[in-house]
């Protein structure tokens, strides 16, 4: 079990290098675990791309190490091992997470752990979402903020606010969700978590671009892209520049519109941000009768089909 505990924590520790360079933005997801017996040395990530290659070559062997973690009893070690790999779950979200994130979840309830429960129901409540299984990810997320409350875990409670807004959207409670999302920009506000702040004005902006008030889904946009997204979060950029984008088009200024989208989608293309490329490519295919855009995307939507 001592040995086990070593390489635990090891695969934490370079896990954890590899979120922070892939991520530098984002909140840290957990403190390290009581006792956390700290490697003498620890890999360096020259760069995002770097640490994203890390994680996906490494996405089994971690998925084994939480395993071993979960059946020696070393909960607290299993749940932030599969959290670590968050950056690989948010670009391949699709990619089959569920599973693992439900080992997460055993583990942070065998635990008693309220913080990490709250931390796992979020990202699991989220991957449903994009799994199109809205109705099973909102019975999760709505018990997630009020565990991140009781746990003393005001980002976590803005980053699962922020979930159950999407889901809640998508179940067409928009009134609710657009609630949720706004209580979110206050918390991250209040914490000074740009990072969290940028996330919830991204998709409050997306909210009210649905219920047909462009102008505020613009300045909710603009204000997300003013507190300076930083080279790495380059799918953020896309999508708020695709959201720009969107709402000048809806106020009939199409010429800013077009020149937006496309701004977006090159943006995506750029990092291979596929997803991103798809969405604002579609918008541009249905606007403007330039066949280029419809090349474009039929090339994302081929790379974003056939991703391993």
């Amino acid at each position: 079990r001592e040995a086990l505990v070593g390489v635990l924590d090891h695969g934490i520790a370079t896990a954890l290098a590899a979120a922070d360079t892939a991520e530098p933005g984002g909140e840290p997801c957990f403190v390290l675990p009581d006792g956390f017996r700290r490697p003498a040395a620890v890999r360096d990530f020259a760069d995002r791309a770097e640490a994203m290659r890390w994680l996906s070559a490494e996405r089994e062997n971690l998925a084994l190490a939480a395993q071993a973690a979960r059946d020696a009893g070393l909960e607290d070690r299993a749940w932030r091992i599969i959290l670590l790999q968050w950056p690989q779950v948010v670009w391949r979200v699709r990619d089959n997470w569920t599973p693992l994130l439900e080992l997460a979840l055993d583990s942070a309830r065998a635990g008693k752990d309220a913080y990490a429960e709250s931390r796992v129901l979020t990202l699991l409540g989220w991957v449903l979402t994009e799994e199109g299984r809205a109705a099973e990810a909102a019975a999760l997320l709505e018990h997630s903020p009020r565990l991140a409350r009781e746990a003393g875990d005001p980002l976590g409670e803005a980053t699962a606010l922020i979930n159950l807004a999407v889901v809640r959207a998508e179940l067409g409670e928009l009134p609710a969700a657009t609630e949720n999302c706004a209580r979110a920009v206050e918390l991250a506000r209040r914490e000074e978590d740009r990072h969290t702040e940028m996330l919830a004005l991204q998709h409050l902006a997306r909210m009210r671009l649905t219920a047909r008030r462009p102008e505020e889904a613009l300045a909710h946009a603009r204000t997300a892209l003013d507190l300076g997204p930083e080279h790495e979060e380059a799918a953020r950029r896309s999508l708020l520049l695709a959201i720009c984008g969107e709402a000048h088009l809806a106020l009939g200024q199409e010429d800013d519109g077009v020149r937006l989208l496309d701004r977006a989608a090159r943006e995506a293309e750029d990092a291979g941000y596929d997803e991103g490329a798809v969405r604002a490519l579609e918008v541009l295919v249905r606007t403007t009768a330039e066949p280029s855009y419809r090349v474009r995307h039929e090339r994302s939507a081929l790379r974003l089909a056939t991703a391993p």
